[in-house]
């Protein structure tokens, strides 16, 4: 049974998915979930791995496109018919299961994005701790990422589940298929063809081999203490 403290926990995961107002105000922070707008990026170019022409699109039209859709679907429910709901097939239906999808597409590619630098850099004391805890070296954590990201048709996750106090490397297929409820992600690798075909054509493994060393260290450093 989880402990008190684990539960507690929870709580200070929040600001990674839906940050504050006050912090949703300052010019680059906060989620989309909040602003209504797309959170600019950090770099234009990941030097060594992805380029301008790779990175744009992918922002503005994936990242973008998600938040329409999920604007969009916001705005249907206000008026949509609820007496009319059903498990079978009902406006009311397709659009939460939509919403849900569409948010979470949202906030991975937020985390995706975020979670990158062209610096990169080495993990620090709090993640190389927890992922020798847990895989026993770096290297073995990197071995099972890889895979895990090599295998994803959409993303693949390192995430930090609160009630186990474990970390998972995760498989997730679909925006809202495989991700574990209350797992807090800390790594985050976008699989589908669109987050690499321009630098990479069909060379998937080259493009997962090359992430880790763009890896911004500092910001996992970050979420990790937020749920800790």
């Amino acid at each position: 049974m989880a402990s008190r403290r684990e539960f507690l926990a929870l709580s200070a995961a929040v600001p990674l998915l839906a940050p504050d107002p006050a912090r949703a105000s300052q010019e680059g922070g906060g989620s989309a979930l909040v602003t209504g707008r797309i959170k600019p990026l950090k770099y234009e170019v990941l030097p060594g791995f992805l380029s301008k022409d790779q990175i744009t699109p992918h922002h503005q039209a994936h990242y973008g496109g998600a938040l329409k859709s999920l604007l969009q679907i916001e705005g249907e429910l206000e008026g949509a018919d609820r007496s009319k709901a059903s498990a079978n097939y009902a406006p009311v239906r397709e659009l939460k299961r939509e919403e849900v999808h569409a948010m979470n597409s949202v906030i991975l590619h937020e985390l995706y994005f975020d979670g990158m630098s062209a610096a990169g850099g080495n993990p620090g004391e709090g993640a190389r701790e927890a992922l020798q805890k847990r895989f026993g070296s770096i290297e073995k954590w990197l071995d099972d990422f890889k895979a895990a990201a090599v295998s994803a048709r959409g993303w693949a996750i390192l995430a930090l589940h609160p009630v186990s106090g474990k970390l998972y490397n995760f498989v997730s297929d679909v925006h809202d298929v495989g991700i574990p409820v209350l797992g807090v992600p800390l790594v985050v690798i976008d699989c589908y063809e669109h987050a690499f075909y321009v630098d990479y054509k069909n060379r998937k493994g080259d493009y997962v081999s090359a992430y880790p060393r763009f890896v911004d260290w500092a910001e996992v450093d970050r979420r990790i203490k937020a749920v800790r």
